[in-house]
């Protein structure tokens, strides 16, 4: 298994967890889960990525080690502002590549849609 680290990083009241793979430099790619699903589940297919990647997995708000928000509901426009500020934080200055599978799919499908300057690439993983 490819190492990774944690990080927490303060997102509109939240601490988000952040877990990262590969070298500080390599070009960057960030890749965000689906429903009931956690950043860790990316560990399988960071294994078999060939080439030189640094990944970026957020945990969304109220799952795995991030921190819950209080509300009853979450709102998908929540869920795109985090995105942006998690973008301005690890990739303030060009486009991101994002990858997304099922919710963070359809996440990062719409934010692609609403922030298409934010967005150099995006794969959709059954979002």
């Amino acid at each position: 298994m490819k190492p990774s680290q944690s990080q927490y990083i303060d997102i509109r009241g939240i601490r988000y967890h952040v877990r990262s793979w590969g070298r500080e430099g390599a070009p960057r790619l960030f890749m965000l889960h689906g429903w009931m699903d956690v950043s860790a589940s990316f560990q399988f297919l960071v294994d078999e990525m060939k080439g030189d990647w640094q990944v970026f997995a957020p945990d969304w708000r109220g799952y795995g080690l991030t921190g819950p928000t209080g509300a009853d509901c979450y709102w998908f426009p929540d869920y795109f502002v985090d995105l942006d500020r998690l973008l301005d934080h690890f990739e303030p200055d060009r486009p991101a590549t994002l990858i997304g599978h099922s919710m963070g799919g359809h996440i990062a499908g719409l934010y692609s849609g609403i922030r298409p300057e934010r967005v150099s690439r995006f794969v959709n993983l059954e979002g």
